[in-house]
């Protein structure tokens, strides 16, 4: 008999142990899913809450829709500069991460939209807007505080309505939908000076000429960053991941319980099979389990969730591997220390809580406080999460700090290896 028959009827037992499988496999994966089932974060469910939605009226277009002998003469040169601004300020916001913006033809189906949740806010571009533009100067825009402008969007006949005029979100809209106005008419009052128009001459020019040019066009919105995913996701699965693969401690150890009450470890110990081969029968198939818990997480992390696997995926293999390695030798380490069940459930289940909780499996490492994060490198977690996190962020990634934290894993691993190793031939 060697190692991996041992192995492989460890395996086998496993497989045959559904509820085993059910906690190391469906519950991590159950558990996330219905995470994302109460975030509205799962991929393609409930996408609008993703995006800050924005219905856009031009009211100098909609009054020369209206019929009337006076509507379209153009009272306060409007035309195609007028809409120009509009556009200017409608792509603006359209080009912001998070926002959807689109023209709606008339403020009465705007506000609906609002009333109806089909948007969140409606902006209404005024029939004066044009006209209050032209009648700025420079020091205006120079000190939009005072002034014409002291009044913010109110003084460019511009207005924000929602069903909440007091919430955050009304007044966020505001504050964007200033800042982007202010940067759309920036040039009008600057190229009606002088001295400002010597200096930006080309830049005044192409202004003019805006004029005998088709209207700007409207920008569809952006698509969504679907390889990016969720950055909730991004954090909150390679946590889990982390803290689920080290409840295989629990399991680890009842299966030495169990077979020391069966006898079968006694008989395993006489056998012709060194202690160390022993041990490493007894720990390979929890460590096929977990990689397996892992791939498995991942690959749910992208199909539900529209995870990110970074720019080089191909580092998640030994981060993974290492993570589990270290898991399961630490699982072989408590199975040598607890003698039953109750000090399974008392021993085991503090050190993995106490360890996820202190090394930011509970909550992003960064919310940690810097003292705790330098004490939570006492536990193979946080550096797997430090690996986790420098590959799944946005940019570039450093390998050597990939490196780094697979080493301190291994290092872990060998630790606990050997002290459940020196435990294990202590023990009956």
């Amino acid at each position: 008999m060697n190692f991996l028959e041992i192995t492989s009827k460890d395996l086998r037992l496993l497989m045959r142990d559904r509820r085993t499988l059910a906690l190391l496999l469906a519950l991590p994966i159950l558990f996330i899913w219905i995470i994302g089932l109460t975030t509205g974060q799962m991929s393609g469910w409930n996408d609008n809450n993703k995006r800050l939605r924005i219905a856009m009226v031009d009211l100098i277009a909609y009054d020369s829709l209206q019929p009337s002998d006076t509507r379209g003469t153009d009272t306060h040169g409007e035309g195609t500069l007028a809409r120009n601004l509009f556009a200017k300020i409608y792509n603006r916001l359209q080009h912001r991460d998070g926002m959807e913006v689109f023209e709606v033809t008339s403020p009465e189906r705007a506000r609906t939209m609002y009333k109806e949740a089909d948007s969140n806010v409606a902006v209404m571009i005024g029939p004066e807007f044009y006209a209050r533009v032209r009648e700025l100067a420079p020091e205006d825009i120079m000190d939009p505080s005072r002034g014409r402008l002291a009044e913010g969007l109110k003084a460019l006949d511009i207005h924000v309505e929602s069903d909440y005029p007091e919430g955050s979100t009304h007044s966020i809209v505001e504050q964007l939908v200033y800042a982007d106005a202010l940067r759309s008419i920036a040039l009008y009052p600057l190229c009606d000076t002088p001295i400002f128009e010597r200096r930006i001459r080309t830049t005044c020019r192409e202004l003019a000429e805006e004029t005998g040019q088709p209207p700007i066009a409207l920008e569809d919105p952006l698509p969504q960053k679907q390889t990016q995913g969720s950055m909730i996701y991004q954090e909150l699965i390679p946590s889990y991941t982390v803290m689920f693969v080290f409840f295989l401690v629990n399991i680890m150890a009842r299966s030495f319980i169990h077979e020391r009450q069966l006898g079968t470890l006694r008989r395993l110990r006489i056998s012709p099979v060194s202690p160390t081969g022993l041990l490493v029968g007894k720990t390979l198939p929890f460590l096929v389990v977990s990689i397996v818990q892992t791939v498995l997480l991942f690959v749910f992390g992208r199909l539900l969730f529209n995870m990110s696997w970074g720019e080089q995926p191909i580092w998640l293999i030994p981060v993974g591997f290492c993570t589990s390695l270290a898991a399961t030798s630490l699982g072989l380490l408590i199975a040598t220390l607890v003698r039953t069940d109750s000090q399974v459930s008392a021993y085991a289940n503090m050190t993995v809580i106490t360890m996820a909780g202190i090394s930011g499996c509970l909550m992003p490492r960064d919310w940690l406080p810097p003292t705790m994060q330098d004490v939570s490198l006492a536990t193979p977690h946080a550096w797997a999460l430090i690996a986790y996190n420098e590959l799944l962020k946005n940019g570039a990634t450093e390998i050597g700090t990939v490196v780094e934290c697979c080493g301190s894993l291994l290092a872990f691993s060998v630790l606990f290896f050997v002290l459940g190793a020196l435990r294990f031939g202590s023990v009956d």
